[in-house]
């Protein structure tokens, strides 16, 4: 008696016994590859998107802070000035005028003219030192080129500067955030 196997069927709805991948068969699976990449692509590109946004915050924050760390350094080590009793600081508006023990491009010389101003229509920072700072022509009026002067933030985001008297502070603005900066040397006014 002989034995017969049973034949396999692999695409049960075939009778004619060649087994293989209909050409429907295989743009189906076509299609669902396609499918699958492109959702995968959006997904990692939504990604992506998302990571460049966060680093650009990220860098934006740390320049801020190193902006305001500095700032803080500066109005630590504004200079007293004996005469007039009461810091050689000036700050309004888009400008901050300080003599400071604390420079950042010359600090050899222990103690310098800082100037920062911001152009809000470029929304630039820019800042400058000046070594002698004693000189006369420096005071009130003394505004630097801003040819001659260093950019020190792109992309401000907003700033203003205010010096108040009466508090010994620099009131800082930027990005919608205020900072109170204290002037160390700041004595309250008798009277």
């Amino acid at each position: 008696m002989l034995l017969q196997s049973p034949t396999l069927k692999i695409f049960p709805g075939r009778t004619d016994g060649q087994g293989g991948v209909t050409l429907l068969e295989l743009l189906v699976a076509m299609l669902i590859l396609v499918m699958v990449s492109a959702m995968l692509y959006s997904v990692l590109n939504v990604g992506i998107g998302f990571s460049r946004k966060g680093e650009a915050r990220t860098i934006a924050a740390a320049r801020e802070r190193a902006f305001l760390g500095l700032l803080h350094r500066q109005v630590q080590g504004a200079w007293f000035d004996r005469k007039e009793r009461k810091p050689v600081l000036d700050a309004s508006g888009y400008r901050l005028k300080l003599v400071t023990s604390a420079p950042l491009l010359n600090r050899d010389l222990g103690v310098v003219l800082a100037v920062y101003r911001y152009d809000p229509k470029e929304d630039v920072l820019y800042y400058a030192e000046k070594k002698d700072y004693y000189n006369a022509d420096f005071r009130e009026n003394y505004e630097p080129d801003r040819k001659d002067m260093l950019v020190l933030m792109r992309e401000v985001g907003g700033l203003s500067l205010e010096y108040q008297a009466d508090s010994g502070t620099v009131m800082v603005r930027c990005r919608g955030r205020e900072y109170g900066l204290p002037v160390r040397c700041w004595l309250p006014e008798v009277g």
